[in-house]
């Protein structure tokens, strides 16, 4: 790892990969599945239409 000026070095992620979680990131992705209806009008994230709906935004409307 190259010095920086003002930056102490360390271990590259090691402190990251210690704090991060994935589940963290769950419902936080938009964008795949833009133009969707259930994605556009009824705000379910790209993580929430892969799981709930198999990836398909068009299998939304059998919810009920």
């Amino acid at each position: 790892m190259r010095d920086f000026e003002g930056y102490e070095d360390y271990e590259d992620n090691e402190v990251f990969e210690e704090d991060y979680n994935e589940a963290d990131d769950y419902g936080t992705h938009y964008g795949r599945y833009a133009g969707s209806y259930a994605q556009d009008v009824a705000g379910y994230s790209d993580d929430v239409i892969d799981d709930a709906f198999d990836g398909d935004p068009d299998a939304y409307w059998n919810i009920d």
